[in-house]
Formats: C-alpha cells, sequence, structure tokens
C-alpha cells in the first residue's frame, strides 16, 4: 500500500503522518498522488463532484509523463 493510500485511510502512526504532511508542502508528486487516490476513491463511491477541469490537466500531465516529457 502506498502512502496516498495510507493517509486516506487513516492508518498511518502519528509520526508518520506529521512527516509526510511535511512532505506534502515540498513534493508536487506525492501531492497529485493523494489528489488521484481521492478521486479514484470518490469515483468508486458513486461521489459526483465538479473539479473545475482538474481532472483533465491530471490526465493530460499523464499523457506527457508517458510520452516522455514533464
Amino acid at each position: 500500500m502506498n502512502e496516498a493510500s495510507r493517509l486516506l485511510d487513516g492508518d498511518l502512526t502519528p509520526a508518520e503522518l506529521t512527516t509526510l504532511l511535511a512532505r506534502l508542502k515540498h513534493d508536487e508528486a506525492l501531492r497529485d498522488d493523494v489528489a488521484v487516490q481521492q478521486l479514484i476513491r470518490d469515483g468508486l463511491a458513486g461521489l459526483r463532484v465538479p473539479d473545475d477541469g482538474y481532472t483533465l490537466r491530471i490526465l493530460a500531465k499523464l499523457r506527457r509523463v508517458q510520452l516522455g516529457g514533464k
């Protein structure tokens, strides 16, 4: 299980949570991972939320990475 999943599941110890929250301030990839995991969970739960294009930006970023860009 990855850190994003453990965070969203509430499976981190207080020390791990403190460390991860500090990392989130500076780690864009980790923030993206948490956001994607939450979107997946929301979708599986049948929740619909307006995202003002956020999902499209994530998909575009994933496509760029797959094509070797950043």
